[in-house]
């Protein structure tokens, strides 16, 4: 069974590493490789089980509201007039399935610490690496992604993703890794290195790609991290080593900068500006036209929404979108996304959702000096990572794109999967 929960997640890695790569994975022949690999994990995990039973099947609360969810959806497709794109429904509840056994599949194999370290380590080669061509492909941008694939006049593109704020969403889920490890944990000189060197290029990246959402994230989350880091210092046994990390955390925030400037001055400062035009600035009135009819259309649907990925066909009848000849696909805003496709009961699954998490954090935060400083880091970089998408959740639609919602996940069962490197009575207090 060792070589199945190898190939298991050598496959998840390679997953990981291939979802952003495949324009964040939300065309058809993408989606669909995604959910026969998904699949075909399935069948794996369940063979594993069957013939080691030894091997445990303990799985985070935090799947059951996810599960729930998927439940509803499929209420939506059998349950007649619950759905107004019925198709639509069908394929949003199956990416949902899909997305739910990758959950599965990398909370039961992140228990090994082995595996956890191969993984952290994997995204932040990946992140800094898809960094690295997000920046040099925008400043030879030829209209091209990839420099091959022509895009719509209404596609504002940045790295492999056909819009600049998903690219910050991957950042934002990515770059805490390291960036906590570098703050907070106590490693070898040359690993360290390698953390600064991707939380630089990460976030230099981020900032580039001109999203403000992305920017706000980011900044909840850097001051998260410094707070944490100056508080660390009580802990710490040698004051110097708690006062370097302070100065480590403001000469990396001064690395960002002048990287930042230095190959986008106008472009960010361009974006700057915009900010003082306030409520009046185009994304801003778009954004606001887009959720009042949202929440129009979820009052008149309050129950159980008008079905999962059914959106697009119904918001013609409450508003337009600001392109001409673009029908909107999103709300640019994850949290009235599931209100408007779920209702008051995809409301109260993510309540549930919120409240499991907030759970499991508390728990583990209340035993986290038991961790070694490198599990401790993770544990941190992990939820810090899940704190700023929720953020930046507010304005755009990530979890609405393939690859940062399976990022999303597969950062979060790391986080809880870390129950494993407790001492076994202390977490179930």
């Amino acid at each position: 069974m060792k070589k199945l929960d190898s190939f298991l997640f050598a496959d998840l890695l390679l997953t990981a590493v291939l979802a952003p790569l495949a324009y964040g994975t939300v065309e058809d022949w993408s989606v669909a490789l995604f959910e026969l690999n998904a699949l075909l994990l399935a069948v794996l995990l369940a063979i594993k089980f069957v013939f080691a039973p030894e091997a445990g099947w303990r799985q985070p609360r935090l799947v059951w509201p996810l599960l729930v969810l998927w439940l509803l959806a499929c209420a939506q497709i059998f349950v007649p007039s619950r759905s107004f794109d019925l198709q639509a429904t069908k394929e949003s509840t199956v990416k949902l399935l899909a997305l739910l056994i990758y959950f599965v599949v990398a909370a039961h194999l992140l228990r090994d610490a082995r595996r956890r370290r191969v993984f952290w380590i994997t995204l932040t080669i990946l992140g800094a690496s898809v960094a690295l061509f997000a920046i040099v492909q925008k400043l030879t941008y030829n209209g091209k992604l990839y420099w091959m694939r022509p895009v719509s006049i209404y596609v504002a593109p940045f790295g492999p993703f056909a819009n600049y704020n998903h690219f910050a969403g991957m950042m934002e889920l990515l770059l805490p890794l390291p960036f906590a490890h570098a703050l907070l944990a106590r490693s070898e000189a040359g690993l360290r290195a390698l953390c600064l060197f991707a939380v630089v290029v990460m976030a230099a990246a981020l900032l580039y790609s001109l999203s403000r959402g992305g920017m706000l994230a980011f900044g909840v989350q850097f001051a998260v991290l410094l707070w944490l880091a100056w508080r660390g210092q009580a802990d710490e046994p040698d004051e110097n080593a708690g006062r370097n990390r302070l100065w480590l955390a403001g000469g990396v925030l001064a690395l960002i900068g002048i990287f930042a400037l230095w190959i986008g001055y106008d472009r960010l400062l361009w974006r700057f500006q915009s900010i003082r035009e306030g409520a009046s600035e185009h994304s801003v009135v778009t954004r606001l036209a887009y959720w009042r009819a949202s929440w129009q259309m979820f009052l008149d649907h309050p129950i159980t929404g008008v079905g999962l990925g059914a959106f697009p066909a119904v918001y013609p009848h409450y508003g337009h979108a600001s392109a001409k000849l673009e029908r909107l696909e999103k709300v640019h805003n994850d949290y009235l996304q599931l209100l408007t496709d779920a209702g008051m009961l995809g409301g109260l699954i993510l309540l549930w959702f919120v409240i499991e998490l907030l759970r499991q954090v508390r728990q583990q935060a209340r035993h986290a000096g038991q961790l070694r400083s490198q599990e401790r880091a993770l544990l941190i970089g992990c939820y810090v990572a899940v704190l700023g998408l929720a953020v930046h959740s507010l304005f755009d639609f990530n979890l609405q794109i393939t690859a940062n919602a399976l990022l999303f996940l597969l950062v979060l069962a790391c986080a809880v999967s870390l129950d494993a490197a407790f001492p076994s009575k202390s977490i179930s207090q």
